[in-house]
């Protein structure tokens, strides 16, 4: 197995996102809107949640 894979970010469940630690400092119900899709990695997740934070668009 390369090492890629092995370091190969974890994808969580949206709504185990949304309860957790690491998007607390996002409003709850933006987070909940903004992220529709059933499963995120946490940095993928944070930068979707940043990117319209600031304004950006889909």
């Amino acid at each position: 197995m390369s090492d890629t894979k092995a370091r190969a970010e974890k994808i969580y469940p949206t709504s185990a996102l949304l309860q957790s630690k690491a998007l607390a400092g996002y409003q709850p119900d933006f987070a909940r809107a903004i992220l529709t899709k059933p499963a995120y990695t946490l940095q993928e997740a944070k930068a979707i949640l940043d990117k319209y934070a600031k304004g950006g668009k889909r």
